[in-house]
């Protein structure tokens, strides 16, 4: 869990590319953030939330 978002972890025998690390750092140029849990046997689990905009606040 501690080395998810780093760049180019992972845990197959092959594979390269930023993955989770990129989806961060979208998500954080958005004023968002990612929350995850992990069970082992039963996967993972990711929230990405994001604030809600100006047009948004205007409707409700």
């Amino acid at each position: 869990m501690k080395k998810i978002f780093d760049p180019f972890f992972t845990t197959k025998f092959i594979g390269r590319g930023l993955g989770l690390s990129a989806v961060l750092g979208i998500v954080r140029t958005h004023n968002g953030l990612i929350q995850c849990s992990s069970e082992i046997g039963k996967g993972a689990v990711f929230h990405v939330i994001f604030p809600v905009s100006e047009a948004g606040r205007a409707e409700a």
